[in-house]
This record gives structure tokens, C-alpha cells and sequence, in this order.
């Protein structure tokens, strides 16, 4: 019986992929590189920084990080939409009396949630750096590992939902169930050759799960 479901952030429950995209076109015009294209972005989706800094821009370098952090809080507001059925699945889920929970290598991600409005939907966000703090990132299984400790429930009871071949390999180190979301790079075929529990196209379909485990 499913307790909890852990959610992914970014290509999970909503599409930043737009706001990355700003973010990196803004290092470009202030560099003078030309700017990517939202399908290049998507190829990189999920991957680490400095693997996103040289597939988009050729190379890596902490300066280009730093000007793309100092203003990717403004187009997150602007640019980060939930999914078209993430409220009403984040509800449902809430109904059947399901503990939800985000477990992000974001450093801060309630900061992202808050502006996308769907923070109140959570009983637990965790990051990198928040709310307990320096905690490794995913794949390493800290963050949902320390989650379960503090909600006290097993890990039997859990789920992870993810859109990336990262998340999976974490909800597994985790002794999670893994379910992954067709809406990043990874389509079910690639799910199901990482060993997922199940994977879904849309979020709603959590709500049939929940309700076959039940």
C-alpha cells in the first residue's frame, strides 16, 4: 500500500524546461555565443549543470553558472508552469489521505514550488539544502532516506516519481518503488529497461494506482 509518493520537481510535476532555456539564452547573449533552441534544452534535461553548460553553450565554466543563477529566479516566476493535471492528481492524491513529498537536487526547492503555487500541495520538500541541509544529491539516496526517517514510514510504502534515469537509480538505492513520466527524455521502453515499477505518461495516472494498491 502506497503511504507516500515522492515527486521529482523539474519535467515532473511542472515544465521548467522554458525557464532553463531563458536562463541559458541570457549566458549566451551576455557571452556572445548564440542563443539554443527549447528542443536542445530538452535534449539535456535532467542532466548535471556543467553537462547542461557544455551541451548548450560548448563549454563549462563557472562564470557562465554564476550569470545563470543570478537570474533564473526571475524567470522561474515567470516561465515554471505546473502540468496541465498536476493539481487535480496532487489533490486526489491528497484525498485518499496519500502523504506527498518533493525530493529535488534543487538546493532551495520551495522557492520554485512557492512561486508555481504548489508548495500548500506538499507535506515535505526536501533539497540538497533544505530543510535539513547539506545533504548529497541524488542519485545518492540521502535526501529520500532521511525523508522517510523524519515522516516514519518504510520504505515499502513509498514511491517515487520521476521523468530520468537519475531519479530511478535513486528511488532504488533507496529500496523505493520507482515510477517514471515519459515527460522528460525517457520514453517507457528506456523505464522499463532501468527495472521502473511502472511508468505513466500523465500525472493523473498516479490516481488509478493508488487506488489498484490500495
Amino acid at each position: 500500500m502506497v503511504k507516500l509518493f515522492i515527486f521529482d520537481h523539474d519535467m515532473t510535476i511542472v515544465d521548467s524546461s522554458y525557464a532553463i532555456m531563458a536562463g541559458f539564452n541570457y549566458v549566451a547573449r551576455k557571452v556572445g555565443l548564440p542563443e539554443v533552441s527549447h528542443e536542445l534544452t530538452m535534449q539535456y534535461i535532467a542532466t548535471p549543470l556543467p553537462t547542461f553548460c557544455e551541451g548548450l553553450l560548448g563549454d563549462y565554466r563557472p562564470e557562465w553558472v554564476k550569470l545563470y543563477r543570478e537570474r533564473m529566479a526571475e524567470y522561474e516566476r515567470e516561465l515554471i508552469k505546473p502540468f496541465p493535471d498536476t493539481v487535480s492528481t496532487l489533490t486526489g492524491l491528497h484525498d485518499m489521505g496519500i502523504k506527498l513529498a518533493v525530493v529535488s537536487n534543487r538546493e532551495h526547492p520551495s522557492s520554485a514550488l512557492r512561486h508555481s503555487g504548489l508548495a500548500k500541495y506538499f507535506d515535505a520538500i526536501v533539497g540538497a539544502e533544505e530543510p535539513w541541509g547539506h545533504l548529497p544529491y541524488k542519485p545518492n539516496p540521502a535526501m529520500i532516506n532521511t525523508l522517510l526517517e523524519h515522516m516514519n514510514i518504510p520504505a515499502e510504502q513509498a514511491v517515487y516519481v520521476g521523468d530520468a534515469d537519475l531519479d530511478v537509480i535513486t528511488a532504488e538505492a533507496a529500496h523505493v518503488r520507482a515510477i517514471g513520466i515519459t515527460a522528460g527524455n525517457f520514453s517507457h521502453e528506456e523505464f522499463a529497461l532501468l527495472g521502473v515499477w511502472k511508468s505513466i505518461d500523465t500525472l493523473s495516472e498516479l490516481i488509478t494506482i493508488a487506488e489498484q494498491d490500495a
